[in-house]
């Protein structure tokens, strides 16, 4: 039995478009043969459950960069540790409260002299015209729990790397994603798989874990699989350093969701 576990932006849906028109044939194969299909992204839980609402799909998902696990209640035949029931789902909260890390990182950017716009700073209008995303769609990102996206007001490696040190002083880590460097606790993508792959294999006699990702945020979660795949980036360089760090996943030979497509369309017919 397959476990997909699959970052979201520029992975399963378009960096750019937001659409995942591309990968419908594919989520519609998992789907008929009754894969679970786990959703690992760095979006918070408003954004990922309206996205399980458009897939049709109730299946555990992780948001925020690994800062909780839910799962839908009843998905596994046994009470599981840490969670605490939340309306339709059993939430295990892995990573630290936002309030705490947005107040660490303002420490951070204060003590090293180099500034930030994070999303804490920015106001609905102000998120939606940086990414792109409509008002709606900006509302719900904006609903964070664990995780604070920011850019560096004056973009540079040298500064990243003091507020990178600086933020590891106070209890953060830093990755980074497609539009974003994201400022969590100590936890990642890797721990939740590692987790839920331990749900799976309790519930199932034979598991084999997928993951599919595109950026330096998804490789604990590529290298926490028995089967990585890198989606190809347009950008380039994000698919060297995540191949770097995951030597031994498979890479598609096509970008965001056609790239998806491919490579869940390899792995079934295998």
């Amino acid at each position: 039995m397959y476990v997909i576990f699959t970052d979201v932006d520029g992975t399963l849906i378009d960096h750019t478009t937001y659409s995942m028109a591309a990968a419908s044939d594919a989520l519609a194969d998992l789907e008929r043969r009754g894969v679970p299909l786990v959703l690992c992204s760095s979006k918070t839980r408003a954004e990922v459950e309206r996205l399980q609402q458009d897939l049709g799909t109730a299946h555990p998902f992780v948001t925020e960069n690994g800062g909780a696990v839910l799962v839908p209640a009843g998905y596994f035949p046994f009470p599981l540790p840490g969670a605490l029931r939340d309306a339709a789902y059993e939430v295990i909260a892995l990573g630290r409260p936002y309030p705490e890390v947005v107040a660490a990182l303002r420490d951070a950017s204060a003590s090293t002299g180099v500034g930030i716009v994070s999303f804490n700073d920015m106001s609905i209008e102000e998120v939606a015209a940086d990414t792109g995303l409509p008002l709606a769609d900006a509302r719900l990102a904006k609903l964070r729990e664990y995780d604070e996206p920011f850019r560096l007001a004056q973009p540079g490696a040298a500064p990243l790397s003091r507020l990178v040190d600086a933020m590891a002083t106070v209890g953060l880590r830093c990755t980074s994603g497609g539009r974003y460097h994201h400022a969590c606790g100590l936890t990642d993508k890797g721990d939740a798989v590692r987790l839920l792959t331990r749900f799976f294999r309790s519930a199932h006699r034979e598991v084999t874990t997928v993951a599919l990702g595109d950026g330096p945020n998804d490789i604990p979660m590529l290298l926490a699989a028995d089967i990585p795949i890198v989606v190809s980036n347009a950008a380039g360089g994000a698919t060297s350093e995540v191949l770097r760090r995951v030597p031994g996943a498979r890479v598609t030979d096509r970008d965001g969701p056609e790239g998806w497509r491919e490579a869940i369309g390899e792995l079934l017919d295998r």
